[in-house]
């Protein structure tokens, strides 16, 4: 058992008087605090800064330091807000009261004092100080991290940056936010997710307490969701604040781990300074975030600084969200067909429908970016119905031209993993009047070891449809032989990075060999994506690749030009370019 007795908490006491120092220190005693006594502000500002102070005795009239400035100075840390400060003076007049209060004072004891009555007075102050911290707490803080919320955050910067004003200092506002979060809680719930917060928040406030021995004005709170926010007052804020930054994505490097399961939470982190990027909170905040989301796109890593040229993309990608949002719902997409050849029988045996969108200020805007925005905004589930839709409409209407063309699409993993694609599939085909087997479902390889059992589901249901599933983009993801073998797709697509140079490099002809031997094995198709060059095409032809894909044979075309192209040419031929289904592994060689 230890005989330690309980550390009491700290009183700070300022007054240049021997006489009432010793006074001072017998009530704050009884009042049953420990007291650390000053002769002078300094001093005391710098004691009661280094501990953990209960409440904080101060006389007006000291040297170095005066009892207001010291008072004003603590109110400005972001510790400090609800501390008792008394004011323990020999001016009682209007004037010198008020100028108390405006520093920050929580009471005035104009001397002569009671010495029999502080200790009680003391303690009343103490007991509405704990009553007002707990209701403070529940303000202002937030119940399941319990760092500071959003509006404890914004009232914290606000007083930073006027203490950095006055003292010709910066602040940096750090806007961190963790990339894959939503899908912790859409896959395991919300209990799972408030635990992945939880150790989130104790990551971050490890890693701000390495700094704040060097940095003591830097705080770290939960803005909101999956959103943090580090504010750091500093000289050099910007160069600190990265260095903050930086660790503080390093932190999340290593899963977080939780009931034998983990995540990796990476987040994306901008970081915006008063008063280089803005003179009040609110812009400041603004600027902060509209870098974090420069970092999420990508384009200058996990970590932005700030630039005014950010804004104007910013409001372009807004606008351009807004038009794509349009374009959705008033049916002003199109889809493209890029024809896919069967190499020993030198025919098309089906399309995969690409989406193509061309604004009217804009004009052509790249797949690439349309889609990006539609992900970021929550739009990729409409936008992606509207392709199913369209692509079911068009194979009907070749249907009845009396051919069965499959078309291809391709599920990305957002819509995977949080819609219901093979839903929509089964609801448009229905609406269309044409067979689901007509549909292949396209994903990339990298999806299969994301969420396996919520993959797993989605690709049953397929099967369920008879669509059939093609692994996209092949060996530039995980390649993993456990996950391709526990849910075997139809069709693995080579990826035209390896395609490029395969009868020039050796090293490219080893992957795409490998690939091929792959496939026999397991019985897939293999579709060659990228051919351009007639080399290329020999190349697979004479190793066994049953299709391929590619501007050499054909780019991505209407649908009357691929009429016009293909199916004027011999209808006959292409009526069978869908094997029928009881002799579908015939073609996998």
């Amino acid at each position: 058992m230890s005989n330690e007795t309980p550390k009491k908490s700290v009183a700070i006491i300022a007054d240049d008087e021997d006489l009432g120092r010793l006074l001072l220190g017998e009530s704050v005693t009884a009042a049953g605090l420990e007291s650390l006594a000053f002769a002078d502000g300094a001093a005391a500002l710098d004691a009661a800064l280094k501990n953990d102070v209960a409440i904080v005795l101060l006389d007006v009239d000291m040297p170095v330091m005066n009892g207001n400035e010291v008072c004003r100075r603590l109110r400005a840390e972001p510790r400090f807000g609800s501390t008792p400060i008394v004011m323990v003076t020999g001016h009682d007049d209007s004037d010198a009261i008020r100028r108390a209060f405006e520093a920050g004072a929580t009471d005035f004891v104009a001397k002569p004092v009671n010495w029999a009555l502080l200790p009680h007075r003391l303690e009343y102050i103490l007991r509405n100080a704990t009553a007002a911290g707990h209701i403070e707490r529940l303000a202002y803080y937030d119940t399941l991290t319990g760092l500071p919320n959003r509006q404890r955050c914004i009232d914290l910067m606000g007083t930073l940056f006027e203490t950095a004003a006055r003292a010709h200092e910066q602040v940096a506002v750090i806007y961190l936010d963790l990339n894959s979060f939503k899908r912790v809680n859409d896959t395991f719930g919300h209990s799972v997710g408030d635990e992945v917060l939880r150790t989130v928040a104790g990551r971050l406030t490890s890693t701000i307490a390495s700094f704040a021995a060097q940095h003591p004005r830097v705080v770290v709170a939960r803005f909101g969701g999956d959103e943090f926010i580090i504010v750091l007052r500093h000289a050099q804020a910007r160069e600190v604040g990265v260095q903050i930054a930086t660790a503080c994505n390093e932190a999340f490097e290593e899963p977080i781990a939780y009931d034998s399961l983990e995540f990796y939470s990476a987040p994306s982190i901008g970081i915006a300074v008063y008063p280089d990027d803005g003179q009040d909170v609110t812009t400041v905040l603004k600027h902060a975030d509209t870098a974090m989301y420069h970092a999420k796109s990508g384009a200058s890593g996990p970590i932005a600084l700030y630039a005014p040229a950010m804004s104007s993309r910013l409001r372009d990608w807004l606008d351009l969200e807004a038009r794509l949002r349009r374009a959705v719902h008033d049916d002003l997409l199109t889809l493209m067909f890029q024809p896919k050849f069967n190499l020993e029988e030198d025919r098309v045996v089906g399309v995969e429908a690409l989406l193509r969108w061309c604004d009217e200020e804009y004009g052509d805007i790249s797949p690439a970016r349309f889609v990006e925005i539609a992900e970021d905004s929550g739009l990729i589930l409409d936008m992606s119905r509207w392709v199913v839709r369209a692509a079911c409409r068009q194979a009907r209407q070749w249907l009845d031209r009396g051919v069965r063309i499959p078309v291809a699409i391709n599920c990305s993993g957002k819509e995977l993993l949080h819609g219901d694609p093979a839903g929509v599939i089964e609801t448009e085909a229905a609406a269309a009047g044409v067979p689901t087997s007509l549909i292949e479902v396209e994903i990339t390889e990298s999806l299969l070891v994301k969420d396996s059992m919520t993959v797993k589901n989605m690709l049953q249901r397929f099967r369920q449809l008879g669509c059939r599933i093609a692994l996209d983009d092949f060996g530039t993801g995980y390649s993993s032989l456990a996950y391709i073998t526990r849910f075997p797709p139809d069709r693995i697509k080579i990826d035209k990075a390896f395609v490029r140079d395969v009868d020039r490099s050796a090293g490219d002809a080893a992957i795409a060999n490998a690939i091929l031997s792959l496939a026999q094995g397991l019985n897939l198709t293999v579709t060659a994506e990228g051919v351009e060059r007639p080399g290329q095409l020999e190349w697979l032809r004479a190793r066994g690749c049953h299709e391929v894909q590619g501007f050499l044979l054909s780019g991505p075309l209407t649908p009357a030009d691929f009429e016009r192209r293909f199916l004027a040419q011999d209808a006959a031929q292409t009526q069978t370019a869908e094997t029928p289904q009881g002799t579908r592994r015939r073609d996998r060689g």
